[in-house]
């Protein structure tokens, strides 16, 4: 199994248009996060997630800590499905 593959998916809407988007890598989380609207990057759980989820990438988190992550900052501006 791939070592940056999430257990589950995890479903937001994000973008302009609230398109519903699954995330099933930590890859993926961080293109979201990337992706995350401009007002909400201010956000003390999407901080945590981007440093996280950048030391999953790195090899120095696990996935499930970048998911956990990922998830916390996604319930914390209400995009999570």
């Amino acid at each position: 199994m791939d070592r940056l593959l999430f257990d589950s998916p995890v479903q937001i809407r994000i973008g302009p248009e609230s398109t519903q988007r699954e995330v099933t890598t930590v890859k993926g989380a961080y293109e979201a996060l990337v992706d995350w609207p401009h007002s909400k990057r201010s956000g003390p759980l999407y901080r945590e997630a981007v440093e996280i989820v950048s030391a999953a990438l790195a090899g120095t988190r696990t996935r499930e800590a970048a998911r956990r992550a990922f998830v916390a900052a996604a319930d914390e501006i209400g995009i999570q499905v």
